[in-house]
């Protein structure tokens, strides 16, 4: 590992470190995490002042993450306060005897620091041009409005699950409580003009009381996938999730799939802020974003660090470009069985129907072929299945990820068979049977580079009723790449009912 960097946030009800690794080519992705709920506000009330058992924990917490840096030989470290210490009188005292009992130094970011942090790592990571994006922390809530990928406006409001939970704890009417939490909710609401501009935007959001809903969803239907990053929730789902919990007390909330017993005390008022933003912007589905402040602090570092903007123009792209520097992939290789993928694709379309997504799944599938090839060559098509299948592939939706990772692992001639059986309730059989098309595409195209050395240059296609020729633009002889090609040749006529015939030639038809 050439770099790593630890960046920890100090939040109202925990405290999350991620360590970045950046290696040798630049491709960068977390390798450590570590999280302690503290419950810093706690007791924090309208004197502000930060208590001693809550400042116990935290320090607790923090000598624990200097241990995990230490035995990661982590040399940069970014240690960012929000709205706890952002709201305590005693910030400053609070803040030397952490320096002086942990070593860490930390920063206290403004509320629209933190909202620019969530932003950055939202915009990085997901491909949605208009959005409001909530994060709803222990101590505040923070509200981005998103248009061309752009942050247009921001606020940080003083309601969080922590502070909302204390604030209405004396009432003991279970519904009285939540009626009056609502109703100053939607005080601080009513006052945010810029929200009008915001109907029926779909809303992406962060912070573990967000990410909450997706895991009881996810529990509930049996979803098969672990990654919440970019996970749906239709307006129905949610409205139905909101009053599963809003209904239960604490001990039936505990028994509920996917709702930490450590947040069963504080999920009902804490989600209350996304509920009534959900209900007045007429929002039409939530977007979950596992990607927030300490993701943007390190985008912002990291790309600052090497000339590129803070934000990147293709999350996609992106993406892949940083799994290939990450798995150590041979980028002229993956590039150029990519061009002569995307080339046999578009002839192909002269007379075949396809999909309006078919051309980006397989451009990403025919860029990251080989990323299983860093585990072992044996079986480097199921390495790289499971990569994409466990891994972070942004700018795609799950569904699109798991066709990619169906192409990838597929490339090959034993497949991955019987391995997709477990995703059918994301994509069906109908689609993998779509996606055959692609997949043996993919597996020509890998084959008209199979030394590796670009020497077809070019492909052209024809189409008659009996034949499909694919015309190999070569200076060279390609005895080598028509007879690794040939043995796919039946694949290929099965799906696309045609008889293939590879085709050598100096120039165009």
């Amino acid at each position: 590992m050439k770099e790593s960097i630890a960046i920890i946030d100090l939040g109202s009800n925990s405290i999350r470190m991620n360590i970045f690794g950046i290696n040798d080519q630049g491709g960068y992705s977390i390798y450590d995490q570590a999280s302690e709920m503290v419950r810093l506000s706690e007791g924090l009330g309208s004197d502000l002042i930060l208590k001693e058992e809550p400042i116990k924990r935290t320090i607790s917490a923090l000598i624990y993450f200097q241990k995990l840096i230490e035995v990661n030989s982590v040399k940069k470290v970014y240690a960012l306060a929000t709205a706890a210490v952002r709201m305590a009188k005693n910030q400053h005292v609070f803040l030397e005897r952490v320096r002086l009992e942990t070593g860490f130094e930390f920063t206290v970011l403004s509320g629209n620091q933190e909202a620019y942090y969530d932003y950055l790592g939202v915009v990085n990571s997901m491909e949605l041009k208009d959005a409001l994006i909530v994060d709803i922390g222990g101590g505040s809530t923070e509200l981005i409005w998103m248009k061309e990928r752009e942050l247009i406006k921001a606020i940080s409001l003083p309601i969080g699950s922590v502070t909302l939970s204390e604030k209405f704890s004396d009432i003991k009417s279970r519904k009285k409580r939540m009626e009056m939490a609502e109703k100053y909710i939607k005080a601080f609401y009513k006052k945010i003009d810029w929200l009008s501009e915001l109907k029926g935007s779909p809303i992406i959001g962060l912070g573990g009381v967000i990410r909450t809903l997706g895991k009881v969803d996810r529990a509930k239907h049996g979803y098969p996938l672990e990654n919440l990053h970019n996970y749906r929730l239709h307006e129905t789902e949610v409205q139905a999730i909101c009053n599963q919990i809003f209904e239960c007390d604490q001990k039936g909330l505990e028994k509920i799939s996917g709702i930490s017993k450590r947040r069963a005390d504080i999920i009902g008022l804490g989600l209350l802020p996304f509920k009534c933003l959900f209900e007045m912007n007429d929002a039409p589905e939530i977007r979950i974003s596992g990607n927030g402040l300490r993701d943007g602090y390190f985008y912002e570092k990291y790309f600052t660090s090497i000339g590129k903007p803070s934000i990147v123009e293709d999350v996609l792209l992106q993406s892949k470009e940083n799994i290939m520097r990450r798995f150590d992939v041979n980028q002229k290789h993956a590039n150029h069985v990519k061009n002569l993928t995307l080339k046999l694709f578009d002839g192909l379309s002269q007379a075949f129907e396809f999909e309006p997504g078919d051309r980006k799944i397989l451009s990403t599938a025919a860029m990251l072929h080989d990323i299983g090839m860093h585990i072992e060559y044996y079986d480097h098509h199921i390495h790289g299945y499971y990569l994409i299948m466990n891994g972070r592939l942004e700018g795609l939706t799950n569904a699109e990820r798991i066709s990619v990772a169906f192409l990838v692992g597929n490339h090959r001639s034993s497949g991955i068979k019987s391995q997709m059986d477990d995703y059918i309730g994301i994509v069906s059989k109908n689609e993998i049977q779509r996606l055959w098309k692609l997949a043996v595409i993919l597996m020509l195209c890998e084959q008209f580079d199979r030394a590796e050395n670009g020497v077809v240059e070019d492909l052209d296609v024809k189409i008659t009723s009996e034949t499909i020729e694919i015309h190999m633009i070569s200076t060279d002889t390609l005895d080598l790449e028509i007879s690794s090609a040939k043995q796919f040749s039946d694949r290929f006529e099965k799906i696309y009912q045609r008889q293939v015939q590879f085709i050598r030639c100096e120039g165009g038809l």
